[in-house]
């Protein structure tokens, strides 16, 4: 019996078009699918508990070891609804902020729009979505993925709403990439490449049944879940992403948290 590759990813909504066909079986795959929390998932690929993960970005510019696998990430160009800023007033006012501790990217690309593009520098306080009010004794805070989402179009939200994805592209033109496939030094993906691109192609083909699942689910409405799989989330890793991982990891290196970089490298066998 052939070795299964393992694969990690999240149970957030928009990974769920990458891997619900390699879940269900529907494409021909020799993968063992691990679902973890994203800070887990980082950990355990640079543990090699995992083969291949679906990390976020910042954690592959910081891994020269790990190869990207083409044609797949999760981006968004604009906005994206789920990775936005609550405020209790004007940005440009905030002095502390939360931060959702599960994604480095975001917290990344958080912290270049506060000094990079609106030359402030508030202070950032990690805590755990889960078990805190995000906005207690804060001037703001910072939401990631389905949390994110459910307060993008939350009826009870009386904060002011900025969208990350959508003022990175204001300022630089270009896609934000959020998380890329990585894969582990010396793993052999063989016809499991093919896979996750059969895999994400099913996925978006079946974007409405995952929405409707997804929305029972999260307790978000269906339209909204709709729209941000087929609108706000893009799937694709062309060379406008590729640039604008380029551009993340200039910034980020500017701010003394990772090293620039030229070029991706690609998985290829």
């Amino acid at each position: 019996m052939k070795k299964l590759i393992k694969l990690g990813s999240v149970s957030f909504i928009n990974a769920k078009p990458l891997t619900y066909a390699i879940e269900n079986n529907l494409v021909d795959h020799e993968f063992d699918l691990i679902q973890t929390p994203p800070s887990e998932l980082s950990q355990k690929l640079h543990n090699k508990e995992i083969d291949i993960g679906l990390i976020p970005v910042a954690e592959v510019l910081n891994r020269k070891e790990y190869t990207i696998v083409p044609d797949i990430s999760i981006s968004s160009i604009g906005k994206v609804d789920s990775v936005i800023i609550l405020a209790k007033s004007d940005i440009k006012e905030i002095k502390t902020i939360a931060v959702d501790k599960r994604s480095q990217s975001s917290t990344g690309l958080l912290r270049i729009v506060f000094e990079k593009f609106l030359s402030i520098k508030p202070n950032y306080i990690a805590r755990d979505i889960d078990k805190t009010d995000m906005l207690d004794g804060v001037d703001g805070a910072m939401l990631i993925g389905d949390s994110g989402l459910r307060q993008c179009y939350s009826d009870e939200n009386s904060y002011k709403v900025y969208d990350l994805g959508e003022m990175w592209t204001e300022e630089t033109g270009l896609p934000f990439v959020y998380a890329v496939f990585a894969v582990n030094q010396n793993v052999i993906l063989g016809h499991n490449l093919h896979a996750l691109i059969e895999s994400k192609k099913y996925g978006l083909g079946i974007a409405n049944k995952i929405a409707e699942i997804e929305s029972t689910k999260l307790g978000i409405d269906y339209e909204i879940c709709f729209k941000y799989l087929t609108e706000r989330i893009k799937y694709g890793l062309g060379d406008e992403e590729i640039k604008g991982m380029i551009r993340y990891s200039e910034l980020l290196s500017e701010l003394g948290q990772a090293e620039k970089i030229s070029s991706l490298k690609l998985y290829h066998e």
